[in-house]
């Protein structure tokens, strides 16, 4: 049985050193008392500042749990898992199964930062705590758990460093090597523990210490990953789920032709707008993205930016030219008109975005711990050779560059079983959003007839965030979805919704 202890927050900052120690191969200081070993939990109090004044009187704790469980009882060192838990308010039935949520990246750096801004709160997590208690989890090695596996963000490179994939890739390999390195072998933290598996046990051990017999798991993006892999490992502490941004246990690398049909989606609603009808290029953006991509290939050129006082010459080749097809992933609304610009020969502002994107490399290698998490994660040889086979590959480029050029200087992989669909008869929403360029609308109609109790909407014009854009522009579904995590009935819920038009940029 796991053991609670309510302590004051000076508390772990005053056995943060013992702890650290634990860690480290180094001795910063002689400690005297023994770390907190697996199985233990602590919970203080957490005062969150209201927009209207006054606090909302949270908890906050940190539960150890096993680094590695693959080791076995006792010959794993301990990791802290960061929580926040909302308490129900008072118009909550105290039967209804506490949300468990579940964020995505993974990368979230914890919930501290966010609850410091006024409305917060009140916006994002009040509406929940009126329908159950609401648990916020940590990821481990990430953010506010512990330790935090971050890890050098500079890449040593000069001036005439060339700027082509391959030798970008030999660079990562060898900086990620060494942080490895430093990690394992100077730190001696054992990496191999950092893989969704052990954040799925994490979650269930939480629930077991909190006093929960079944949870709803609340999660988007890899938050949907992370959320599958406790539905399949633990499905009987499970009562329902709520999912968006649909990431499969083989969905870790994008797959290029899928995102490619949500631009072909995002094209044909723009193509039909009456403020872009008649700067559409014959045969429509998509054609257009195929021959600039073509043209590029066979005859590259270069542009001429100034950035930070200097000239940047921009060399567009079919490389540079795939990866500005796919245009400015947070401002979809931007895309069609730099499509346009572009086939018009005009390229400048797509210049200056590839010129901030080449003198901004290297600077995003996140933690340890995502790499093994989204490495071990990985993907089936099968899949991987659809990709490079697929079309869109040549007109868009690679979708998972990122993970193929770092991913073996983690040796991390749970391997093809784990990759594998799997069927549950959990009761679930899946909300999809039609223009997630994140994880595509593909992963989601891939993936539904595996949820045996479920339903699956898709949101017409909808994110990545999709279940938070759908409950803001609907009002109704928002209360449909919060009937569900009450009493786990999917039949009021729509078969699927839509998001107003589309405001589009238009082309000078």
């Amino acid at each position: 049985m796991l053991r609670i202890y309510l302590l004051a927050a000076a508390w772990l900052l005053a056995v943060a050193p013992c702890y650290a120690q634990s860690f480290s191969k180094q001795t910063f200081h002689t400690a005297r008392a023994k770390s907190p070993g697996a199985g233990t939990i602590f919970i203080y109090p957490e005062r969150i500042p209201l927009k209207a004044g006054g606090f909302f009187n949270a908890e906050r704790g940190m539960m150890f749990a096993p680094l590695n469980r693959a080791l076995g009882n006792g010959n794993s060192d301990v990791i802290a898992i960061d929580f926040y838990r909302f308490r129900r308010s008072d118009q909550a039935a105290a039967s209804t199964p506490p949300i468990f949520f579940l964020h995505g990246g993974p990368g979230w750096k914890g919930l501290e930062s966010e609850l410091g801004r006024r409305g917060n709160f009140e916006q994002q997590w009040q509406p929940l705590i009126d329908v159950s208690d609401v648990v916020v989890v940590g990821q481990r090695g990430i953010g506010s758990s512990k330790p935090n596996t971050v890890i050098d963000q500079t890449i040593e490179q000069s001036a005439d460093t060339p700027n082509d994939p391959q030798t970008m890739a030999r660079e990562l390999q060898a900086k990620l090597s060494q942080e490895r390195r430093v990690w394992e072998e100077e730190l001696g933290v054992d990496l191999q523990g950092f893989n969704v598996v052990e954040a799925a046990a994490d979650v269930d051990d939480l629930r077991q210490a909190l006093g929960y017999d079944k949870i709803t798991i609340w999660g988007g993006s890899f938050g949907s990953h992370w959320g599958m892999t406790i539905m399949r490992k633990f499905p009987h502490g499970v009562a329902r789920a709520v999912l968006w941004g649909m990431e499969g246990p083989d969905h870790t690398y994008d797959h290029p032709g899928w995102v490619w049909k949500t631009y072909a989606r995002i094209a044909a609603d723009a193509e039909s707008s009456p403020e872009l009808r008649e700067h559409i290029p014959e045969g429509g953006l998509i054609k257009a993205v195929e021959a600039l991509v073509e043209q590029a290939t066979k005859e590259p050129f270069t542009v001429s930016v100034q950035r930070g006082g200097n000239t940047v010459d921009v060399l567009f080749d079919g490389k540079l030219m795939r990866r500005m097809a796919r245009g400015y992933s947070g401002n979809i609304r931007a895309w069609p008109a730099e499509i346009i610009k572009m086939h018009r020969g005009d390229f400048d502002s797509a210049a200056r975005r590839a010129a901030f994107q080449t003198t901004s490399r290297g600077r995003d290698l996140r933690t340890a711990s995502y790499w093994m998490l989204d490495c071990g994660s990985g993907i089936t040889a099968k899949r991987l050779a659809e990709f490079e086979a697929d079309p869109a590959h040549q007109v868009i480029g690679s979708t998972y560059w990122y993970y193929e050029a770092g991913c073996p200087a983690w040796d991390s992989d749970l391997g093809d079983e784990f990759r594998q669909n799997f069927e549950t008869d959990i009761p679930t929403l899946i909300v999809h959003g039609t223009w997630d360029t994140s994880t595509p609308l593909e992963n989601a109609l891939e993936l539904a007839p595996f949820f045996n109790n479920s339903k699956f909407i898709q949101l017409k014009r909808g994110p990545h965030g999709a279940l938070g854009a759908a409950a803001l522009a609907h009002p109704e579904f928002r209360l449909q979805m919060l009937k569900f995590v009450v009493t786990g009935d999917l039949s009021q819920l729509p078969d699927e919704l839509e998001l107003p038009p589309v405001k589009w940029v238009v082309p000078d």
